[in-house]
């Protein structure tokens, strides 16, 4: 059953309230993810084949300098484009553009992760080629989703049990419809009943709500809302806001991000707000060699911040916050 949305009205804050830059011009930020709790901050930086893990200190801000990574080939990492947490946070999973998901595990006794991968999935019974995109399905993370932009086709990997950190190899369900155009970004709401998709193919995001049909979990196939807004470019990555399930998007191939509103029945086609993030002079000089770069990449939400990363910026954190409309 679809969760009812609040009537709450979204606010992103004018500007950082925090940035970590990269300790080299040769870290590409590309994907970014929050633990469950808020405490850890995870970042693929493409390039290097490496993911940092930023710790949050008592002040509510976080580390400049990453206190774990992941990197190396030994590492199962090449190309590494998204991450997600598990919603216990003892899992991490890696979504790599040369077609593989690798999963590494927490260590209770110091708090970080393996750095090699204690599961993978890939290999051709996988179907994934340029996966750009990982998520734990909510509530419960007995599914992993990753995109095949290749295929145009969102693949769901069933655990095995509550308490296996394996996948099965073959997907156990696959999404694929004419509304999934290169997808690039996904992201779920809370409770799993709405997924959202970037289409770098056609400047699009759709919107797919969750059913159960035959004891299984599905999405779609057909989309609820396709976002046909004029100004998205090359849409990248998505996040729901908590509470509101309002939608925000980030624009490879603009200097912005974008916030759809949820009014309950459906979402705005045109922005409720839209956020500059950097110099507009920076993001001229990389976007005229290539229009698919230059604007921001990963996002994610949680506990009243959003964090934005990107090869130019690094990892800006904006706050986030909800007022209601309620007179």
């Amino acid at each position: 059953m679809l969760e009812q949305d609040l009537p709450l009205d979204c606010t992103i804050s004018d500007s950082p309230i925090q940035q970590l830059l990269p300790s080299s011009g040769a870290q590409r930020f590309e994907g970014i993810a929050f633990s469950a709790s808020g405490e850890m901050l995870g970042v693929a930086a493409s390039d290097t084949d490496t993911v940092l893990l930023f710790r949050r200190r008592p002040d509510g801000k976080f580390d400049e300098r990453p206190f774990w990574s992941i990197t190396g080939r030994t590492s199962g990492l090449n190309y590494p484009h998204d991450l997600s947490f598990s919603h216990d946070s003892e899992l991490l999973a890696v979504a790599q553009r040369r077609g593989s998901i690798s999963l590494y595990a927490k260590d209770q006794s110091s708090g970080t992760f393996s750095t090699v991968p204690v599961f993978q999935i890939r290999g051709w019974k996988a179907r994934l080629w340029f996966s750009d995109a990982v998520a734990f399905v909510p509530p419960d993370d007995m599914h992993l989703a990753a995109l095949n932009l290749r295929t145009s086709s969102l693949n769901f990997y069933a655990r095995e049990t509550t308490s296996d950190m394996r996948f099965r190899i073959s997907p156990a369900y696959r999404l694929k419809h004419k509304s999934l155009r290169q997808p690039d970004g996904l992201a779920f709401s809370d409770s799993g009943s709405w997924l959202a998709v970037a289409n770098h193919g056609d400047h699009t995001v759709s919107i797919y709500a969750r059913v159960t049909q035959f004891e299984q979990i599905q999405y779609g196939p057909a989309a609820t809302t396709v976002l046909r807004d004029s100004s998205l470019r090359y849409p990248h990555s998505v996040a729901f806001t908590p509470k509101s399930n309002h939608l925000v998007v980030t624009n490879a191939g603009a200097n912005y991000l974008s916030l759809y509103s949820r009014d309950g029945q459906g979402w705005s086609q045109e922005p409720v707000l839209r956020r500059t993030i950097g110099p507009d002079a920076v993001f001229q000089q990389v976007n005229a060699r290539n229009k698919r770069e230059g604007g921001p990449k990963g996002i994610a939400i949680c506990n009243g911040n959003l964090a934005v990363c990107s090869p130019e910026h690094g990892i800006q954190i904006y706050e986030l916050s909800h007022t209601s409309d309620a007179s």
